[in-house]
């Protein structure tokens, strides 16, 4: 457990970093529609180099966070991923993963995320949860064969990271995850950049947060 004050630390220099590394991307999207979610989990196996897993419980969302017209926070599934692997057969804490995407389909208006932060039960945790963004595959709705990657299509989407170890308020039932995300609008990069960082030092972004009740049969 941290106070408030150490996490608002943790955010500022987060942010700083992903400034100047190069990791808080702006997003210009459409988040398709009934996504596979094998196709999701597939993109967070890759990336966290996982190569099985004894058990996957999954849950569709339909949340949304309304940023501004044609701007939205669209959450996709969650999952729980259980009794894992590495490539190396090593054993990997059990984590629930909270699936996000930025849908865009303005012109005129850029997004940039900066932060995101998280609790289970209330409960908040050190370096936890962590942000993985993530490329999403699309294969055809026709395809009848392995999907290649020339005939796939993709979307970013946000994976935010909760390793079970860390966080002893996850219960058999009754869970409620809450997400806080930070952007920054602005119609090009350099303004994101100049909204979000100026001459005296940091400045508040705006904040989305959204509130998940999982269902009592998710976690068996």
């Amino acid at each position: 457990m941290i106070r408030k004050k150490n996490r608002y630390i943790l955010a500022i220099f987060m942010a700083f970093a992903a400034l100047f590394t190069g990791c808080s991307t702006s997003v210009k999207q459409t988040v398709p529609q009934n996504t596979d979610p094998e196709s999701i989990l597939s993109a967070i196996y890759e990336l966290e180099g996982i190569k099985s897993a004894g058990s996957v419980n999954t849950e569709p969302l339909t949340e949304i966070s309304e940023i501004e017209d044609n701007i939205s926070i669209r959450y996709q599934y969650v999952f729980l991923v259980r009794d894992a692997v590495n490539q190396n057969n090593q054993a990997v804490p059990d984590r629930l993963y909270v699936v996000s995407a930025v849908e865009n389909t303005r012109k005129d208006r850029e997004i940039s995320i900066q932060y995101i932060d998280g609790s289970i039960n209330g409960e908040t945790a050190k370096h936890n949860p962590r942000h993985r963004p993530i490329t999403v595959n699309l294969c055809p709705d026709d395809s009848k064969s392995p999907c290649r990657a020339d005939d796939s299509k993709t979307y970013q989407a946000n994976a935010v990271v909760f390793s079970l170890d860390q966080f002893p308020a996850f219960r058999s039932h009754g869970n409620v995850v809450d997400i806080s995300v930070k952007y920054a609008l602005g119609k090009n990069k350099k303004e994101l950049r100049e909204q979000f960082l100026s001459d005296s030092g940091l400045q508040e972004t705006d904040d989305a947060v959204v509130s998940l009740k999982l269902p009592d049969t998710f976690v068996k």
